[in-house]
């Protein structure tokens, strides 16, 4: 699976941007208190995103993941210096060689940082 190393990268603080694809894209929808905001674009595009971006004592957990072929799903939710924070979906696209191509996510505080749980 691609996006375990991914988020642990992310989180910290590690250089993402070689894992990307030069043809990359993504669009983000993330919910806050303050509504919805989307970030969508291409390389350059997601460098703002992530300079504007506070990873301060933020983590990912997953809790769930899917890969099928170069297409990758997951389910988790962040926390920020251990309190929950927000739920989130993650799909992406990658190459044959291994990099991310798409990226979509979608995060929400509206479920308090609760992951999906599956029925036994």
């Amino acid at each position: 699976m691609f996006l375990p190393g991914y988020l642990e990268r992310l989180d910290a603080g590690g250089d993402i941007l070689p894992l990307l694809d030069d043809q990359f894209g993504f669009s983000l929808l993330w919910a806050a208190e303050d509504g919805a905001h989307e970030f969508a674009g291409g390389l350059e595009e997601f460098r703002g995103y992530l300079a504007q971006r506070d990873p301060g004592g933020q983590l990912h957990h997953l809790s769930h993941g899917l890969r099928q072929g170069n297409i990758e799903l997951a389910t988790g939710w962040t926390t920020r210096y251990g309190q929950p924070l927000g739920t989130f979906v993650f799909a992406v696209e990658l190459t044959d060689g291994g990099r991310m191509r798409r990226l979509y996510a979608a995060r929400t505080e509206f479920f308090g940082g609760v992951p999906f749980q599956a029925s036994p």
